[in-house]
């Protein structure tokens, strides 16, 4: 099972100097990334309203297993999905 947010959670990162997330912010607590399953990028709608968007599917410390974005356009992160 997992929570699928249709609105995005905004989150703070820190991410290395190729992107990858270090460790994120959430629920008052900092989740250091221990692994990331997998990476990926979406470039479509530009017809419309461009979105432009590296996904990372990352394991922490505590457990937890997400689905962080990156929006690439607008320079901010979210958190998109937790897995149960």
């Amino acid at each position: 099972m997992t929570r699928l947010w249709t609105e995005a959670v905004v989150i703070e990162v820190k991410a290395n100097g190729g992107g990858q997330p270090l460790a994120f912010q959430w629920v008052r607590h900092l989740h250091r990334v221990t692994g990331i399953a997998n990476r990926w990028r979406v470039h479509t709608l530009w017809w419309r309203e461009e979105i432009w968007r590296e996904y990372f599917k990352v394991l922490t410390d505590s457990g937890l297993l997400c689905t962080l974005y990156h929006d690439l356009l607008a320079e901010h992160w979210y958190l998109e999905r937790v897995y149960d």
